[in-house]
């Protein structure tokens, strides 16, 4: 099981290394598509994490089939804002559509109950703890499966940087209350975007404990604290206006009116 004292150490360095404002530079460096050193050594890797989460709970929970659905819809929505409406190349969009497909990574981790991701009930205290250890989860899976590649591989920005980045911080919150507790003035553009994309689609995945599936509209409301039904919403404070920017963003796309307008 990748838990070793040493990939802890590992993570816990990226947590304090990784510079959210420089990843938006980061992700222009290089071209997924056609980077040699990517493209001759780090495919086969890729497709057997992928199938580690594909298959994650076949026979049991069969989880693996929402997560993978999940990620492919956060990569894709933010690919699309990323290159639609925050000025990132396609190059850049498409590097970040590769790497955050594994940004839920960790939620595959031996450590876990299969059914603690699909509860029948609100999560503990105890049991959302638990359910944050994700992130580093991830990166530790991630830094395991590579070791073996050459050291210009384990090197290159994707798999150093960009891929551990997005699995760290893809719960941070402006106002300093995520995961790791970055604050909005150390954070760029993609990796906002990344929690907004990710926010929105995790609440519109109907959990176990749930009475109706939110619509995506409720979704957004919520994470803006503007719904009817949870005027005390957790997302107070997690968001900046780049919320308001994305939130016009889906109603150019889906035509439908998320936010009142003012007169």
């Amino acid at each position: 099981m990748p838990s070793s004292t040493k990939l802890k150490e590992k993570v816990e360095q990226l947590k304090q290394s990784i510079d959210l404002i420089a990843l938006d530079n980061v992700i222009e460096s290089y071209d997924y598509a056609t980077d040699i050193v990517l493209t001759s050594n780090n495919h086969f890797i890729e497709e057997k994490l992928w199938n580690r989460i594909e298959n994650y709970g076949e026979g049991l929970c069969n989880y693996g089939r929402t997560l993978s659905l999940h990620l492919r819809r956060v990569s894709l929505d933010g690919r699309e804002f990323l290159m639609n409406e925050l000025g990132f190349s396609a190059k850049a969009a498409n590097n970040f559509q590769v790497a955050n497909l594994f940004h839920d990574l960790g939620k595959t981790h031996e450590s876990y109950a299969r059914d603690i991701w699909n509860l029948p009930h609100r999560p503990t205290e105890k049991e959302r703890t638990e359910k944050r250890l994700h992130t580093g989860f991830g990166t530790e899976i991630f830094l395991d499966a590579i070791k073996d590649l050459p050291k210009e591989v384990q090197e290159h920005p994707h798999l150093a940087i960009v891929v551990p980045a997005l699995q760290l911080f893809h719960h941070e919150r402006v106002d300093g209350k995520g995961y790791v507790g970055r604050q909005g003035h150390e954070m760029g553009k993609l990796i906002k975007a990344l929690c907004i994309a990710d926010c929105k689609d995790g609440d519109l995945v109907r959990r176990g404990h749930h009475v109706t599936q939110r619509t995506e509209k409720e979704a957004l409301l919520r994470m803006k604290g503007l719904d009817d039904y949870d005027t005390n919403s957790k997302y107070h404070g997690a968001f900046d206006d780049m919320l308001d920017t994305y939130i016009a963003y889906r109603e150019a796309q889906t035509g439908e009116e998320i936010l009142p307008k003012t007169a």
